[in-house]
C-alpha cells in the first residue's frame, strides 16, 4: 500500500507595511470603515468585445498582485500584512441594456461600488463590476484602496490587462518582498537624515500656518474636467523648447501662479506626486509607495510664464533627489504646520490601455483620494491632454469648480502667446 502525504497547508508570509501605507493604515485605525482613500478607475470598452476572454484577463491580472490580496494584522505594537493563497474575486455582472436609463443606473452601481466601506482587515482591499450597457459598450468599474496601489501601481496592472486580454504572454511583477525591504533599508539609511534636512530647509523661513486639515478635514473633492483643445495642446509641446523645459514644467508653473491668483500667497507650495520607481525595485511592483514632494515656487503679481517655469526646473532639481523622504514625517518635524497648497499631478504617459485592434478603450479616473484644498491633474497622450480640478465641498461649489477650471485653459491659452507677459492676471480672468 502506497501510503501519500497530506498536501502541505498554505504558506503565509508576514511583511512589514511600506511608509506609505503606514500613514494610510494609521489614518483607517482612526476611522474604520472611511472611503476617503478609496481609489476607483473604469475602462468603457466599444467594439467587438469578447466577454468570457476579458474576465479570464482580469482573473490573471489580479491574481498577479499580490498588493491587492493582503490581510492586515494590528496587534498594537505592529502591523503586518499577510501574504497567502490569492483567490481573485469575480466582479459583480449587470446587463443594463435593456434600462430605460442606462447611464443612470450604471452611475449608481458605481456611486454604490465606491460609496462603501472596504473591509481591510478581513482582506477585502478591492471590489470590481462589469456592466453591459450597449450591444457593443461593456463597463468595467473597479474600486480599490489606496493601501494596495498607488497610480502608478494601477497602471502596471491596467497594462497587465490589456496584454491578457490580447493574449500575449506576461512576464510576472516582481515580488511585493523587494519594494517593502528597499522601503525599510532607506528608513534606516544615512540618505533619510540628509533628505530630512533637504526638505525641511524648503519652509526654514516661511511663518507658522496650522494645517487646515486638522479643522475641517480631508474630504472627496468636487470635479470638474475638460479635454484641452488639440491646438493648445500642440502650442504647450511647441512652448517648452524655447522656454528650456520639459511641458510638464509648464504646467506647475502656470499652477503657481494660479494659486498666488487665488490666494495672494507669495510662497507657492505645490504638492507635487512622486512615483519613486525610476531605478527602483518597486520599478514593476504593483504596491503603495508614492509620496508628495513640496515644489516651492516663489511667485509675485508680475513674474511671467518663462520666469516662473525656470524656477519650476530648479525646485525640481533640488527637491527631486530628496523624495522619498515621507511628507507624512516633514509633517511631524514640523509639528503640524501646512505643507501645501495645490496638489499638482502631471501624467505625460496617461493612454489608455490598448487591448487590441477593433476596441475604442476610454480610460477615467473617479476618484483618486481626498483633497486639502485644490488638486490639479493634467494628464497626457499622444496629442491630447485633459484637466481635472478637483475642489474641497467646503471651501468650492461645483459650479467654482467648473469655472477655476474654464480659467486655467484661459490662463495657458494667453500665457503661451506671450510667455513674457506677467502670468498672475491671466489668471484672474474669466473666459
Amino acid at each position: 500500500m502506497t501510503l501519500t502525504a497530506p498536501p502541505a497547508p498554505p504558506v503565509t508570509r508576514a511583511l512589514p507595511l511600506t511608509q506609505a501605507q503606514l500613514g494610510l493604515w494609521a489614518e483607517e485605525r482612526e476611522q474604520p470603515g472611511g472611503t476617503l482613500n478609496h481609489v476607483a478607475e473604469t475602462l468603457d470598452l466599444r467594439g467587438p468585445v469578447d466577454p468570457a476572454r476579458l474576465r479570464a484577463a482580469l482573473t490573471d491580472t489580479l491574481r498577479a498582485v499580490p498588493a491587492l490580496h493582503v490581510r492586515f494584522r494590528d496587534d498594537g505594537h505592529r502591523v503586518r500584512q499577510l501574504l497567502g493563497p490569492v483567490t481573485p474575486r469575480a466582479p459583480q455582472e449587470h446587463d443594463l441594456s435593456g434600462h430605460p436609463d442606462p447611464d443612470a443606473r450604471a452611475q449608481a452601481i458605481t456611486d454604490a461600488l465606491l460609496d462603501a466601506p472596504l473591509d481591510l482587515p478581513g482582506g477585502e482591499l478591492y471590489r470590481h463590476a462589469l456592466l453591459r450597457l450597449g450591444p457593443d459598450h461593456l463597463r468595467w468599474v473597479f474600486v480599490t484602496h489606496h493601501i494596495a496601489l498607488d497610480g502608478y501601481g494601477m497602471h502596471l496592472m491596467l497594462g497587465r490587462l490589456a496584454a491578457g486580454y490580447r493574449q500575449e504572454a506576461c512576464a510576472p511583477f516582481d515580488p511585493l518582498d523587494a519594494a517593502v525591504l528597499e522601503d525599510g533599508a532607506y528608513q534606516a539609511s544615512p540618505d533619510r537624515a540628509r533628505d530630512r534636512a533637504a526638505l525641511n530647509a524648503v519652509y526654514a523661513d516661511l511663518p507658522f500656518e496650522a494645517a487646515p486639515l486638522l479643522t475641517r478635514g480631508l474630504k472627496r473633492g468636487h470635479r470638474a474636467g475638460r479635454d484641452l483643445p488639440p491646438t493648445l495642446v500642440r502650442d504647450l509641446r511647441a512652448a517648452a523648447g524655447p522656454l528650456k523645459a520639459g511641458w510638464p514644467d509648464l504646467l506647475f508653473a502656470l499652477s503657481a501662479a494660479f494659486w498666488h491668483a487665488q490666494t495672494g500667497e507669495r510662497a507657492a507650495l505645490i504638492a507635487a506626486p512622486v512615483m519613486l520607481r525610476l531605478g527602483s525595485a518597486a520599478a514593476r511592483v504593483p504596491c503603495m509607495v508614492m509620496n508628495l514632494l513640496p515644489l516651492r515656487v516663489n511667485v509675485g503679481p508680475h513674474d511671467s510664464l518663462r520666469a516662473l517655469t525656470t524656477q519650476v526646473r530648479e525646485a525640481r532639481t533640488r527637491t527631486q533627489p530628496h523624495a522619498r523622504y515621507r511628507y507624512e514625517h516633514l509633517w511631524a518635524d514640523l509639528r503640524g504646520r501646512r505643507l501645501f497648497g495645490p496638489e499638482v499631478n502631471v501624467l505625460p504617459f496617461a493612454a489608455p490601455p490598448d487591448l487590441g485592434p477593433g476596441l475604442r478603450v476610454t480610460a477615467r479616473t473617479l476618484a483618486s483620494g481626498p483633497v486639502e484644498d485644490l488638486a490639479l491633474t493634467f494628464s497626457g497622450w499622444a496629442g491630447a491632454l485633459h484637466l481635472s480640478v478637483d475642489g474641497h465641498p467646503d471651501l468650492y461649489t461645483p459650479a467654482q469648480v467648473g469655472d477655476l477650471r474654464d480659467r486655467l485653459i484661459r490662463g495657458l491659452d494667453l500665457a503661451l502667446r506671450d510667455p513674457d507677459a506677467p502670468l498672475p492676471p491671466l489668471l484672474r480672468e474669466r473666459p
